[in-house]
């Protein structure tokens, strides 16, 4: 098998393919990143500049001292300078630039320059990127308008410079995480498409030897049509085209419209050329599956440069099957992402020489996509139904061997038990609303909501479990004092089975977890802390994303879904998380809460 040239060929496309999906990637990546990146931080600055405009706008009324406050600490404010330029006298007034800074020249002239498009008054805002003597600068300007009646009127702009270094310097850390992540996934690969290719040839070459036998005149050889699928088809035809050819001539003419109808009632696609590359034959289904416009067979010129011109990989398969011999398999990946297999043979004919070749196209994006959404309904559901599990399990235990003896305590605790037992009929229906969560097609409700309700039953629940790995569970000090939030119970208290779950999984026997709440007028923080292995990190960018572990062996338990499935509840409740860690030392996951007015 590995002296095959076809084999070589076929495997050093597909190292070629990886290479070049790295190398794409990385270069893809770098091009439209920083763009992307940019608008973001306009995005994230505009409202301010807005901000500030709206003041500036009564500073042009009368003298505002607060404008001259908010400008002289602007950049510790916004993290950028502000400029104020007066339409009428042109006067720029400015935040402090810092010494170190040596451009403020330049960006006067900047701003001079770009000021007609704000003052017009035919835009909102305005920005751009610039590389002055200090290095590469952001711009952002927006009018400032005053009302004169019921008309209002632009009087000058409000412009935010900020310094692209920050920026710059994170893209370059993403580029070089990116591309030896890629490098690392085409390392991977090379095991995996060699057992491939050898997979995939082995029955091409013995169907391609039954072929050449047959084209020598040895009609006894028949195929083997055991194989399923396209191959299985391919010996099928080869073995009906023995048969004919020990009929008459009259016999093969029946046998050659019969084997017309069956093409055109085909549900896979046909392409017939002949030596020269001339479509001579092709039925709707590959028409269908290419997406090329119905056009009369004898029109074969026109046919062949609409699908070549279309497909030019696929011309250039079917030349090396005509040059070659050798059988060939091509995926076309579609621009509404199908997936198109398409298997080359040639024909030959009684001289063995090349009379053309034929393409069996089939559509296999719904079995791929179907594959796909199995792998991860499996995986989001055995990360779910474990964690309620090991909860009821946990208040069963002393229930059973008699541990709870006061009947209030264990009223509580099937309380719990019976609202974990319906908990788990509703996970069936998380799971499946887990892809509309994510596409934004399932409001959460939110409400009020006390965390000191909810704490103590989830204290309760991992109370047992902590004793048993010998963990010590430590509830917040301050709970009682703790303001009302506004959120989802449900959805909060999956958050925190999931991190507790996590932390009491990763935290050796002796060691602590606990739950820390702060707040602030605004937001109230809750923090899970372990005093576990950590995160490396190299690990700790990575960790909430969908199936992400970093045990790349995967010996620890669990799917990496429930880090993923947090972040995407938080979000949903436009909250963030975020995550500390010190390698053997500890982990830290907080989450903020909007505070309930």
């Amino acid at each position: 098998m590995q002296k095959s040239l076809f084999f070589r060929r076929v495997l050093l496309l597909l190292l070629m393919a990886l290479l070049l999906w790295t190398v794409l990637t990385a270069v893809i990546y770098g091009l439209i990143s920083r763009p992307v990146f940019t608008r973001i931080k306009v995005d994230e600055l505009r409202p301010k500049a807005e901000s500030v405009a709206s003041i500036a706008a009564a500073g042009f009324i009368q003298q505002d001292p607060y404008l001259d406050s908010l400008l002289s600490s602007a950049f510790e404010f916004f993290d950028a300078w502000v400029f104020v330029i007066d339409g009428l006298s042109g006067e720029i007034r400015s935040s402090s630039l810092p010494q170190s800074t040596a451009s403020e020249q330049e960006i006067h002239q900047l701003l001079e320059q770009n000021s007609p498009q704000i003052l017009s008054g035919d835009y909102t805002s305005i920005w751009f990127t610039r590389k002055i003597q200090s290095g590469e600068m952001l711009f952002i300007g927006v009018p400032v308008s005053v009302s004169f009646g019921r008309q209002n009127s632009v009087v000058g702009a409000v412009y935010f410079v900020r310094p692209l270094e920050e920026l710059n310097a994170g893209l370059r850390s993403l580029n070089i995480a990116l591309l030896g992540a890629s490098l690392l996934v085409l390392l991977i690969m090379i095991l995996p498409t060699y057992l491939a290719t050898v997979h995939l040839i082995r029955p091409l070459r013995q169907t391609r030897d039954v072929a050449l036998a047959m084209a020598k005149g040895n009609f006894t050889v028949r195929a083997d049509t055991r194989m399923h699928g396209e191959i299985g088809e391919l010996a099928t035809t080869m073995n009906q085209l023995a048969a004919q050819l020990d009929q008459s001539i009259s016999a093969l003419t029946l046998e050659r419209n019969r084997l017309r109808q069956i093409i055109e009632g085909m549900g896979e696609g046909l392409i017939a050329v002949d030596p020269d590359r001339s479509i001579t034959r092709m039925n709707r289904a590959a028409t269908r599956l290419l997406m090329i416009p119905d056009s009369d067979p004898a029109q074969s010129d026109g046919l062949t440069a609409t699908v070549f011109s279309s497909y030019p990989e696929l011309e250039q398969a079917i030349s090396r099957v005509l040059s070659d011999g050798d059988p060939l398999i091509h995926i076309v990946h579609q621009p509404d992402e199908k997936l198109i297999e398409i298997q080359i043979a040639r024909l030959p004919d009684s001289r063995d020489e090349t009379a053309g070749a034929v393409a069996l196209l089939r559509d296999i994006t719904e079995s791929e996509r179907l594959e796909q959404t199995r792998r991860e309904y499996v995986a989001n559901i055995s990360h779910e139904l474990r964690t309620p599990l090991t909860a009821i399990r946990g208040l069963l235990e002393p229930l059973s061997d008699g541990m709870v003896s006061d009947e209030t305590t264990r009223r509580r605790y099937y309380g719990i038990l019976l609202r974990e037992t319906a908990r788990l009929s509703h996970l069936i229906d998380d799971m499946l609303e887990l892809s509309r969560l994510q596409a934004h097609a399932q409001p959460i409700e939110m409400s009020r909501l006390r965390l000191q309700d909810l704490l103590p039953d989830l204290e309760m629940k991992y109370r047992s479990q902590a004793e048993d790995n010998e963990l010590e569970l430590v509830m917040p000090d301050q709970l009682d004092q703790c303001p009302p939030v506004s959120g989802n119970a449900a959805r909060i208290e999956q958050v925190l089975v999931i991190l507790i779950d996590n932390a009491i999984k990763f935290t050796p026997a002796g060691g602590r977890v606990s739950l820390e709440l702060s707040w602030d007028q605004e937001l109230v923080w809750m923090t899970v802390r372990d005093t576990g292995i950590g995160i490396d990190p190299r690990d700790i960018d990575h960790v909430f994303d969908r199936f992400y572990k970093a045990d790349k062996a995967h010996q620890q338990p669990g799917t990496g879904l429930g880090l993923s499935i947090a972040r995407e509840i938080l979000s949903r409740m436009k909250q963030t998380i975020t995550v500390s860690s010190v390698p053997d030392q500890g982990t830290a996951f907080t989450f903020s809460l909007s505070r309930f007015y």
